[in-house]
C-alpha cells in the first residue's frame, strides 16, 4: 500500500477515535512492513530489538521499550484490559514481564495492521499510532519517548539509535 494512502487510513482511523467510534469499528487494512536494522543502544548499551521501519520512523514492540526502561526514573507499565479493549500504560510503576520482551525477529517481511485499541496512560485517554504485527503492538519510538520524556537519538553516520533515561525528549529539528 502507497504511503498516501496508509496516511488517508490513519486520518480516517484518527477521526472515529476522536469521534468516539473508534471502540466500535476496528480498521484492518494491512500491508507489509521490512524490519528495522539500525543499531539500538539504551543508556550507552547495545540492545537488540525486533523493530520495523514505516513510513520512514522506527516502530518498537511498547514491552520491550517499557523492560529497558524498568528501574529507571521514565519506567512504565503495560497492561490489557480485554473488557473494554484497552492498553493501559501506568507512569512509574515497575513493568512486569510477560516472558515475550525482547525476542529477536527473523527479518522477514511481516503483515501490519493498524492497532485499533484505546490506549490508556495514568487513566487519561491519549492517542499513540500503533500496529499490530504478529499479534504484538508496535509503537513508533519517538511517540513513545515524548510520552514518556525519554531522550531519543539518532547518529546518522553510525545508523544508530539511542533511548536514554537520562535526558528529556527533544523533538527533532524540522528541515525546510
Amino acid at each position: 500500500m502507497k504511503a498516501a494512502q496508509r496516511r488517508l487510513l490513519w486520518g480516517l482511523f484518527i477521526l472515529m477515535l476522536v469521534s468516539g467510534l473508534g471502540m466500535a469499528a476496528e480498521v484492518r487494512s494491512s500491508f507489509t512492513v521490512s524490519s528495522n536494522k539500525s543499531k539500538v543502544l539504551v543508556n550507552g548499551l547495545a540492545t537488540n530489538f525486533e523493530a520495523y521501519n514505516i513510513d520512514g520512523f522506527n516502530y518498537f514492540k511498547l514491552r520491550d521499550i517499557a523492560l529497558v526502561v524498568n528501574g529507571t526514573n521514565k519506567q512504565f507499565n503495560v497492561t490489557w484490559d480485554g473488557n473494554i479493549g484497552a492498553i493501559n500504560l501506568v507512569t512509574g510503576s515497575s513493568y512486569v514481564k510477560t516472558g515475550t520482551e525482547l525476542a529477536i525477529g527473523d527479518g522477514a517481511q511481516k503483515k501490519a495492521f493498524f492497532n485499533s485499541a484505546s490506549i490508556y496512560k495514568d487513566g487519561k485517554r491519549v492517542i499513540l499510532g500503533a500496529y499490530t504485527i504478529n499479534d504484538n503492538n508496535f509503537f513508533k519510538l519517538r511517540d513513545l519517548c515524548q510520552t514518556f520524556n525519554i531522550g531519543v537519538t539518532w547518529d546518522a553516520v553510525s545508523a544508530t539509535i539511542g533511548i536514554d533515561t537520562s535526558i528529556s525528549y527533544v523533538a527533532p529539528k524540522k528541515t525546510p
